[in-house]
């Protein structure tokens, strides 16, 4: 899926967003109900959460400019640790909301419940085709931003069939004294459908901003690589690799034979690069000349200090 394709599916996701939250809004105000809190809470965080993807989207479609050479992909995993902690807090309010349903029960009814029936069907068709089309722009260009809100559009619409369900429920059954213990509950299991997709929101965002390496499935295939074009190069001195947001920075250092015409080395640099490359999306990979260079000092106490710098480009 094209770039402009990935911004028109946020923007798209802003806009329904937006009517979604102003009726659920309208509908907790014509009733009472837990459910309905817990719907117009989840609806407005994830429109909040839609609203800072469509944000990061614009930022990252500028550019860097000349302020992050390396780029701003590292603003989509700060924009998903925002939305993980919004989930935290609607959470919590949720939960209290609930216990306080669970001590002191009472029937849902009123306009609102028929406004809330209603919108659950109609943004829930739209949640499912949103879904769908962010699930196949996080495939085609292994974005964060992306994979993250097709897992929202999911769950919103995992949230819609289920709020359709327990209303539902809540007036066919309303002669049941027990029926009034469907409101909170069910708001109970909204605030841990939330909780969980917080936690793995805050998880996954985290990982990326420590600037880690690469699994070994991806070091193996630099590996093989380098082992088809060993005929390339004189010696491997190391391989170094980190992860930063959705790009992946490769850095090889190896040696040539002096000799050797730098037009040649230069024809084998790229070979190299385009067969790493072939494995990654968004990937940086450099070829270094020689090894990475360390300077040993002795420090006050006789312990030696190793300083490591990589060798010039």
């Amino acid at each position: 899926m094209l770039p402009g394709h990935k911004e028109s599916s946020t923007r798209t996701a802003v806009i329904a967003g937006a009517v979604d939250t102003l009726i659920t809004l309208a509908a907790l105000l014509a009733a009472q109900s837990s459910v309905l809190l817990a719907d117009f809470l989840k609806t407005g965080l994830e429109f909040i959460a839609v609203l800072l993807a469509w944000v990061a989207m614009r930022h990252l479609a500028r550019g860097a400019g000349d302020a992050y050479d390396y780029g701003i992909g590292k603003l989509e995993n700060l924009s998903s640790l925002i939305v993980a902690a919004l989930m935290g807090l609607v959470f919590i309010v949720i939960t209290v909301n609930a216990v306080r349903g669970l001590l002191s029960p009472a029937h849902v009814g009123g306009i609102g419940v028929t406004i809330s029936l209603v919108a659950q069907v109609v943004f829930g068709s739209i949640n499912c085709w949103l879904w769908r089309r962010c699930r196949l722009a996080a495939q085609a260009e292994d974005s964060p931003l992306m994979a993250s809100q097709a897992k929202l559009f999911f769950t919103k619409l995992f949230g819609n069939v289920f709020i359709f369900g327990s209303l539902a429920l809540s007036l066919l059954l309303a002669d049941h004294s027990w029926s009034v213990y469907i409101d909170p509950i069910a708001s109970l299991v909204i605030a841990g459908s939330i909780l969980v997709s917080a936690i793995g929101v805050f998880s996954s965002s985290v990982y990326d901003l420590l600037d880690g390496t690469l699994e070994e499935k991806d070091k193996l295939d630099i590996m093989r690589e380098l082992v088809l074009h060993f005929h390339r190069y004189d010696r491997l001195y190391g391989v170094r690799s980190r992860r930063a947001g959705n790009r992946v920075f490769i850095d090889i250092h190896v040696g040539f034979d002096p000799a050797r015409r730098v037009g040649d080395v230069e024809q084998d640099i790229a070979a190299m690069r385009a067969g790493v490359m072939r494995h990654f999306k968004n990937a940086c990979v450099t070829v270094v000349l020689g090894p990475e260079l360390t300077l040993a000092s002795e420090s006050a106490d006789g312990e030696q200090v190793t300083v490591s710098r990589l060798a010039a480009r």
